[in-house]
């Protein structure tokens, strides 16, 4: 019988459809039987259905030049041996 932590540690894996159905048979019973795991397993798998079907976020307008150019300022700094990159020009 598995343990509430061995249910834990496997919901993702249960959910990704990465396990033998023996474990998956293990998983159903016990969150048939503990309403905790069970409240636990079906927040993580409302939490991934809304993810999955979200859009994917746009980067805000000028974000990524900015980022561009902070990674350029980086680049030569680190070249010249320079301290922590100042963030505040760009």
């Amino acid at each position: 019988m598995m343990s509430c932590k061995d249910v834990l540690d496997s919901i993702s894996l249960y959910l990704d459809e990465e396990l033998k159905q023996e474990i998956k048979s293990e998983i159903e019973r016990h969150i048939g039987k503990c309403s905790d795991c069970r409240a636990e397993f079906d927040t993580f798998h409302m939490t991934l259905k809304l993810y999955r079907h979200s859009d994917t976020p746009q980067m805000p307008a000028g974000c990524h030049d900015r980022l561009v150019k902070v990674i350029e300022l980086e680049k030569m700094r680190a070249k010249r041996g320079g301290a922590e990159p100042d963030t505040t020009e760009v």
